[in-house]
């Protein structure tokens, strides 16, 4: 593994989630025999123009065919390889939806459908392009797990720990280039054990993917105001750390979760519902897209459109607390 230092972690920052999905596929290259790398036509997209020039007998371009491209995985997984499949996560999720369900999760392959550019990052592409219903999507599937790395770091380790895992695993990556840092030196990631990136008494963020930064930023604002917050990184949506949801429960008077995702069906949806069985428990209010669709813009327009950014998560902790 590469030397985990301030030099490579501001690399990956400036990377963005899909570059440093790229890095780690290039050192699991090197590492795993069993390795095989497949895309639906978006190689440079994805990151993984690299890697097929390096590994070119481990890699294969299905074409825009995205239903056939998780069949092929499946198929190879079936033989013994371990497959990464890559693609935009509304393709993933939505195009090869039945494929994930039947060929992935059903047959219990060890398939890794990584969906780049989820939530809105897609920005003037549009609606057919955003995917914001790829939790809700997945979280159903039995045998599926759902990641959802937060930064440059937590994408590279969540990679690397996916590859170690057997067993159909969807990864989505969200944020554009130069991702906001949210870890800036090593941390343990294990899937299905959430992290605690900061401390608080007054309330809990739990927030995912690129809205783990907008949480620890939210938090720095109400630190001023003499709030304390803590901010769960929630990295595995499937199998979900129900102990740190308790803890919140338990420990602070209200819970916010925060996703670039439906309100339906995601983070939020899943946090309550643990939250729904515990007596006495806090006010659980849900962070992410309305169930609508909305105007195309760029991605710094929808995260303010929708009111994703760091005041606008410290304004929801402000008003409920109140």
């Amino acid at each position: 593994m590469n030397e985990i230092n301030e030099a490579f972690i501001k690399e990956l920052s400036e990377l963005g989630a899909r570059g440093a999905f790229g890095e780690a596929m290039m050192y699991l290259g090197e590492k795993m025999d069993d390795l095989v790398v497949m895309t639906a036509d978006l190689a440079d997209a994805t990151r993984v123009t690299q890697f097929r020039e390096k590994f070119p007998d481990k890699f294969y371009n299905i074409g825009i065919a995205e239903q056939n491209l998780v069949g092929v995985a499946a198929g190879m997984a079936l033989a013994g390889k371990t497959v990464f499949a890559t693609t935009f996560a509304a393709f993933a999720a939505m195009r090869s939806c039945e494929q994930l369900r039947t060929d992935m999760g059903y047959m219990k392959t060890n398939v890794k459908l990584i969906g780049a550019d989820a939530g809105v990052v897609m920005g003037t592409l549009g609606n057919t392009h955003y995917a914001v219903e790829d939790i809700s999507i997945v979280r159903a599937m039995p045998y599926v797990t759902l990641l959802s790395p937060s930064d440059g770091l937590s994408v590279y380790k969540a990679t690397i720990a996916a590859a170690e895992y057997k067993g159909p695993v969807y990864m989505r990556l969200t944020g554009a280039k130069n991702n906001p840092i949210v870890y800036m030196e090593d941390f343990k990631y294990e899937i299905g054990k959430a992290i605690t990136v900061r401390e608080g008494k007054d309330a809990t963020i739990i927030a995912t993917g690129s809205m783990v930064a907008n949480a620890v930023g939210a938090a720095k604002l109400l630190k001023g105001k003499g709030i304390s917050v803590t901010v769960v990184d929630m990295h595995t949506i499937k199998p979900l750390d129900e102990s740190v949801i308790e803890k919140a429960a338990n420990e602070t008077g209200l819970i916010v979760t925060a996703e670039e995702h439906s309100i339906l069906g995601g983070l939020g949806a899943a946090v309550a519902e643990i939250v729904a069985g515990i007596g006495n428990a806090p006010k659980v209010i849900r962070v992410g897209l309305p169930d609508s669709f909305g105007p195309i813009g760029t991605y710094a327009d929808q995260l303010e459109r929708f009111n994703l950014t760091a005041g606008d998560i410290a304004n929801v902790v402000l008003n409920n607390l109140k």
